[in-house]
């Protein structure tokens, strides 16, 4: 690809990411219990397609290597890695979660992935799957791969990694304050006083059959 062109796309696929992660995160419901990583990637693989006409590869598997003692390469047998999404042309991997938010941990396994590619670009992205639904928000980290650093250690063998630079990060709209009373949901008294209980057991239910969400 042209530098003209590959420019041009990477700074479309960044003008547009906010977007796309937002649209990926509501359109399948933050609160469904039952959504998974698997859920948000499909979609989210799917709205890139729509949005920008790119070939996004998914659960891209490669094999797991390591440096022996002699400094050499090794494939571990029977090992492997995968990459949740990648754009090839453009050298962008991403790596998605859907945990209570992002940690240290992930941004370690993302630059793991980037040491061992070809690829520049490294887009961490958390659907946010949280017990507390004030923070239904997707959030992004948006890494650029430096240059590489190479370290001995005390027997004169040699380790290499990368620098990476944090070039963008955000949080999308929050889906709780989007939905606002929407998100009151409410028990019918009918429903309740026709249930087995007794009378006594159906006023205390009554007393609270508005359920307020924290």
């Amino acid at each position: 690809m042209e530098a003209s062109s590959f420019l041009n796309n990477l700074g479309n696929l960044f003008s547009n990411l906010e977007e796309i992660i937002q649209t990926s995160y509501f359109g399948v419901n933050p609160y469904n219990p039952n959504n998974s990583e698997d859920n948000y990637q499909e979609l989210f693989r799917h709205n890139i397609r729509e949005r920008l006409n790119l070939r996004v590869e998914s659960e891209y598997t490669c094999q797991k290597n390591g440096i022996d003692i002699n400094g050499e390469e090794i494939s571990l047998k029977n090992k492997t890695e995968r990459y949740d999404l990648l754009i090839k042309k453009l050298l962008v991997l991403f790596e998605l979660k859907s945990v209570e938010k992002l940690d240290n941990i992930h941004s370690q396994q993302l630059f793991h992935y980037l040491d061992n590619s070809d690829y520049k670009y490294g887009i961490l992205i958390n659907f946010t799957k949280s017990k507390d639904i004030k923070k239904s928000y997707a959030h992004c980290k948006v890494f650029e791969k430096k240059n590489e650093v190479t370290v001995i250690d005390k027997y004169n063998n040699k380790y290499s990694h990368y620098k990476y630079e944090l070039i963008n990060e955000f949080k999308t709209q929050s889906y709780y304050e989007l939905m606002g009373n929407n998100l009151i949901s409410k028990e019918s008294k009918n429903d309740i006083n026709s249930s087995d209980e007794s009378s006594e057991d159906n006023e205390e239910l009554c007393v609270s059959n508005v359920i307020e969400i924290a």
